[in-house]
């Protein structure tokens, strides 16, 4: 039986990708840039007619989504991480045929292989979805020379249409 144990402590840089995947993936983050596109467009093209007020409109709108929001969430991140105790610690996992299980400062929590929802896989991390919001953020980083075990045991236990791996 295949068993991978690593630790991970998730850090601002970890939970920032986190939440601008979240952000700027899928139609609504689409659309977001798409306006703020289409302000930069109309700006540039003079569709605000010389008027100070409706190209200071257009200029905010254009920056919302490119510029505004990446702050905002960057500045979430940060308080998110430094505010919530799970993060102050590394989390262990011992991932196996049987579950996840994840435990801190000698509490221990074990997840059924049914309980996770979706698996995602970035450029830089694999989020392991138990609900459409909460995920376990596991930076590849931590896996080191895991990451091809723990991607096999993924893939034999999640449902193929819910398992966006790389290979």
């Amino acid at each position: 039986m295949e068993e991978v144990r690593f630790s991970t402590q998730v850090g601002v840089k970890d939970m920032y990708r986190f939440m601008m995947h979240h952000a700027y993936i899928g139609v609504s983050g689409i659309v977001n840039l798409v306006i703020s596109g289409g302000a930069f467009v109309l700006l540039v093209t003079g569709a605000g007619q010389g008027s100070a007020f409706n190209n200071a409109l257009l200029i905010l709108i254009a920056c919302m989504f490119t510029i505004i929001n990446p702050i905002l969430l960057f500045y979430k991140s940060a308080k998110q991480v430094k505010l919530t105790p799970m993060f102050q610690k590394p989390l262990d996992y011992v991932v196996n045929e049987e579950a996840i299980v994840v435990s801190q400062s000698g509490e221990q929590l074990s997840l059924n292989w049914k309980d996770v929802r979706k698996v995602v896989e970035t450029g830089s991390a694999i989020y392991l979805y138990l609900s459409l919001t909460r995920a376990y953020i596991i930076p590849k980083e931590n896996l080191k020379e895991n990451l091809n075990g723990f991607k096999a045991l993924v893939r034999d236990h999640v449902e193929k249409k819910a398992c966006k791996l790389k290979k």
